[in-house]
């Protein structure tokens, strides 16, 4: 497996440089990190042009404004593709995972295994609802049917054609969101979708570092239509 990584930024630069330390630490497939910002004005992207030029990334791109994960993803796989072309499997980051040695190797043996595995979540759901299938034993937790943000597909899914949706998250409350289609079009090849069972890798954005960046999660949340989450973040603010 030779990966693609699309890491898609925008602001929150102290999770970026989580996410960056922990990826970079634990990575031993070979791999091409594309870095996409979505204009960032909290001095990140500064911060990525050094990290290229310290070449700790293969690429950046600062997009001249936010155009939301699913056109980000869309734009860096395909710059990387130009120029990294001999990658096998394509992988979307946000910049608030952590990531544990051995979830790249991990992932790599889940699509080696499983033949008609088409997008493989790398977002650690403890709480799944229903026990994982288990395929050439490999537990693939198929809940909740949609995969979700960081993950990693097939190459050859992307030369068939799928693309992330690229809508706004602004008005998407009513919208089926971004990941969610991709997961959508994927099954509808007849791949399996689903997120590894092992503890691996998780986004470590929660309630409890929300505080950090009540603005971005405040409207976030909205967008997406999460309003148990707004009310949380209100009460944070009440605090």
């Amino acid at each position: 497996m030779k990966l693609l990584i699309a890491l898609i930024t925008y602001n929150r630069l102290g999770y970026t440089k989580r996410t960056l330390r922990t990826l970079l630490d634990t990575i031993e497939v070979p791999f091409y990190l594309v870095v996409a910002d979505n204009n960032s004005t909290d001095g990140s992207q500064q911060y990525l042009s050094n990290l290229k030029t310290r070449g700790r990334c293969d690429k950046v791109i600062l997009n001249p404004e936010n155009y939301y994960p699913g056109k980000a993803t869309n734009i860096a796989w395909t710059e990387g593709l130009k120029e990294y072309p001999e990658a096998t499997h394509l992988m979307r980051c946000d910049n608030d995972m952590h990531f544990e040695k051995g979830w790249d190797t991990r992932a790599e043996e889940y699509f080696e295994k499983i033949d008609r595995l088409g997008q493989l979540g790398l977002d650690y759901w403890g709480g799944q609802e229903k026990p994982p299938i288990y395929i050439n034993g490999m537990g693939l937790n198929e809940f909740p049917g949609a995969v979700g943000g960081p993950n990693i597909i097939k190459r050859s899914i992307w030369n068939g054609g799928v693309r992330y949706d690229e809508s706004r998250w602004e008005g998407s409350r009513e919208k089926i969101q971004e990941d969610s289609r991709l997961s959508r079009d994927i099954k509808s090849y007849g791949y399996l979708v689903g997120h590894m069972s092992d503890k691996l890798s998780w986004t470590f954005a929660d309630e409890s570092n929300w505080g950090d960046y009540l603005d971005y999660y405040e409207k976030t949340m909205w967008d997406r239509n999460y309003d148990d989450k707004v009310e949380i973040i209100k009460k944070m603010r009440e605090q």
